[in-house]
């Protein structure tokens, strides 16, 4: 953002001073150490001082409009320097004025300078610059050599007329005109004709006064540019707060809602777990029972088989060498192998009871864990907000709670567990 020249002087005000140091050949009554000025004068008297003696130099040669090119070339640049500024910081500023306009310097306070500008021209704050523009109108009229020693010829005699005398006897033309102006101007009581009034007096007024509007025109456009540019920031502030309000609004209401949801989900996994946790406390109760006695049922199993074979060994053993020959006296009808298969079937038949024995308390054991699991699973669901219709609940419980089968005779239950995952893996996408 850059400043406007209205700030750029709020800002200079009462801190950055100028003043002009001009040699005495060149002033009439021009008192430097009361002359100060502000940045924004220093660039009007440069500049109009500047555009004087460019149209002089455009019908005589002097050296007082290269000085005030320069000054002017100096002034362009500190101008540039404040509006490409993005902040104004004093000792930055300071810094910049001396080692960019002058080096020459005097303090007048905390924080507070006086840039002396020193420039070897005539200068149109002189209290008596008329005189001096009176006679360079007249001086080029008569000539078109340097006015510049004419000039300091006019300042000397006017401040020495004793001396016009003098110079009216010499043959240079920077002598000879300045005596015999200010002769002709103090004997002759010749007053200024209309031309010379015109270009020394109404012009100087009128480029014052055109200055003066053209001053308040820029003013006008930077106040009207700058509270533009403020409405179009407050606005464009005032916007985005009312956009981060909205979302702000949007965001609170979709964490009221997910907390609500949140609460709601708690609230049905709160009711789920009084309404199911007997049950997974019992079905987990049953499913350790039913092991351990699967296990105890496996070790009787084993060592059952383990006597039913050392027995089976003996009856051998026993039926071939004793009693095989009472057996065919007294029943001579029954056969050796008879008996033999007899008692083997017999044998088979308790190691099938006693394996249904074991295979069931498995069963039953892998039926409550599969329902505990279920029941947890349905809870962990419940709790993470997925929602479970009347009529798939209605579906696991009855699944959850149905009749659990021994094992011993075959029937169909594995519908209901399909039934409970495909409604739980439903859920959970």
């Amino acid at each position: 953002m850059s400043f406007t020249k209205k700030q750029i002087s709020n800002f200079l005000s009462g801190k950055i001073f100028f003043r002009f140091t001009i040699s005495n050949e060149f002033i009439i009554a021009f008192n430097e150490h009361e002359e100060l000025f502000t940045f924004d004068e220093i660039e009007k008297i440069v500049e109009n001082n500047l555009d004087y003696w460019k149209s002089i130099s455009d019908k005589t040669p002097n050296n007082f409009y290269s000085n005030w090119q320069s000054l002017s070339d100096r002034i362009a640049t500190i101008r540039k320097y404040f509006t490409e500024l993005e902040e104004f910081n004093l000792d930055d500023v300071t810094n910049y004025l001396y080692y960019n306009l002058s080096t020459s310097r005097e303090s007048r306070g905390q924080d507070s300078f006086t840039y002396i500008l020193s420039i070897s021209s005539p200068i149109d704050r002189d209290a008596e610059i008329r005189k001096i523009r009176s006679f360079v109108s007249f001086y080029i009229q008569q000539t078109n050599t340097s006015a510049e020693e004419a000039v300091k010829c006019f300042i000397r005699l006017s401040k020495n007329p004793e001396l016009v005398g003098n110079y009216l006897s010499n043959s240079s033309q920077h002598q000879f005109y300045p005596a015999l102006y200010l002769l002709r101007k103090n004997f002759s009581n010749i007053r200024e004709n209309v031309s010379d009034f015109e270009t020394n007096i109404v012009s100087p007024l009128t480029r014052k006064l055109e200055e003066i509007s053209a001053e308040s025109d820029e003013q006008y456009r930077e106040i009207t540019a700058f509270a533009q540019a403020k409405h179009n920031e407050i606005q464009q502030q005032f916007d985005n707060k009312v956009i981060e309000l909205e979302e702000f609004q949007k965001s609170i209401n979709n964490w009221q809602k997910n907390k609500q949801d949140r609460l709601a989900n708690l609230e049905e996994t709160y009711k789920n777990k009084l309404s199911l946790e007997a049950p997974e406390q019992l079905w987990n109760e049953r499913a350790v029972e039913h092991q351990k006695r699967a296990t105890r049922w496996t070790y009787f199993l084993i060592g059952a088989v383990l006597a039913l074979i050392f027995t089976l060994v003996l009856l051998v053993i026993v039926i071939h060498d004793y009693s095989l020959n009472i057996i065919k006296k007294d029943l001579p009808f029954i056969s050796e192998s008879f008996i033999l298969i007899s008692v083997i079937s017999f044998f088979i038949y308790i190691v099938r009871v006693l394996i249904k024995i074991v295979m069931s308390n498995h069963h039953l054991a892998t039926e409550y864990r599969q329902k505990a699991a279920l029941t947890r699973f349905y809870q962990a669901l419940t709790k993470a907000g997925n929602n479970v219709d009347k009529e798939e609940r209605l579906i696991i419980i009855n699944s959850l709670f149905s009749k659990v089968e021994t094992g011993l005779i075959k029937t169909d239950t594995s519908n209901d567990s399909e039934a409970i995952l495909a409604i739980l893996s439903k859920n959970i996408k």
